[in-house]
């Protein structure tokens, strides 16, 4: 069973993930190695396409084309066959289990696995945590009162959703860290031209503030800023230390963030980050 550290313990160390897309046995192995670099974990935050496909019912339910829709590891998980190390809470992507995920609703997914949902703010390990699931598009997002019919559909947040987070961090108070699966506006990655991302999500940054926002779906390690917030968009979970970081609350109650989450701790050797 998938344990995090005992409550007073010490400082909360969070764990932050990129696109699993269903490899949750590689993400097993990169746990347990900043466990072994930085010690215990209280909990692991996943940023969307995370793919924790129960069944292959839940599999058939992802968008996208027949090739690329696998069951992957999460069934091994569920069973208790892979240990993450800590409690596992995830937002949707654009490739999810979406008929299920909607199903169910927020909540417990599987032992030590919870989706947070569509939208909202919550406390996981002590942190408040403001997420929106989803990617943008015209046919959803920018229609009011948008239906979601179609998998495709499932995968799109619409504008009510967006500030549906607004209205609930109103209500709860300071943000500690945004979960998106898109990018906000102006961030540059690595691999891209100029500029991408969606405005929405940069006018919820900087309504919200929080100390980090972290994205992922573009697979690309990158780094930006929008007022007083950290913008981290984390890689693919094939890209290594590229698709993670670890958030610490020092003794003193300062948030602060590690980039190098292993220290060379541990590399698959089928891989090169």
């Amino acid at each position: 069973m998938t344990r995090g550290r005992p409550a007073d313990s010490g400082p909360a160390r969070v764990l932050v993930v990129g696109d699993v897309h269903g490899e949750f046995e590689l993400l097993a192995g990169w746990s347990a190695a900043v466990r072994e670099a930085l010690g215990p974990l209280d909990a692991i935050l996943a940023v969307g396409d995370v793919e924790a496909n129960r069944d292959e019912a839940d599999a058939a339910g992802v968008h996208g084309p027949e090739k690329h829709r696998k069951l992957g590891d999460f069934p091994l998980l569920a069973e208790g066959l892979i240990d993450l190390g800590a409690p596992l809470y995830f937002i949707g992507g654009n490739h999810e289990p979406w008929p299920a995920l909607d199903a169910a609703g927020p909540g417990r997914w599987s032992e030590d696995v919870h989706f947070l949902g569509r939208a909202g703010v919550t406390e996981v390990a002590g942190l408040r945590v403001a997420f929106l699931s989803g990617i943008h598009s015209p046919r959803v997002t920018d229609v009011p009162k948008a239906r979601r019919d179609t998998a495709r559909e499932r995968t799109y947040y619409t504008a009510d959703e967006v500030h549906q987070v607004s209205r609930a961090a109103r209500r709860t108070g300071a943000v500690d860290v945004l979960l998106t699966h898109d990018w906000p506006a102006g961030i540059t990655g690595p691999r891209r031209t100029g500029p991408v991302g969606r405005a929405e999500l940069r006018t919820l940054c900087e309504r919200l503030r929080p100390r980090w926002h972290f994205c992922g779906h573009m697979h690309d390690r990158c780094r930006g800023a929008i007022g007083p917030t950290e913008v981290v968009c984390l890689g693919h979970i094939r890209s290594g230390p590229k698709a993670f970081a670890v958030i610490e609350r020092a003794p003193d109650g300062r948030l602060l963030l590690v980039e190098d989450v292993t220290g060379g701790a541990w590399r698959p050797e089928h891989l090169t980050p």
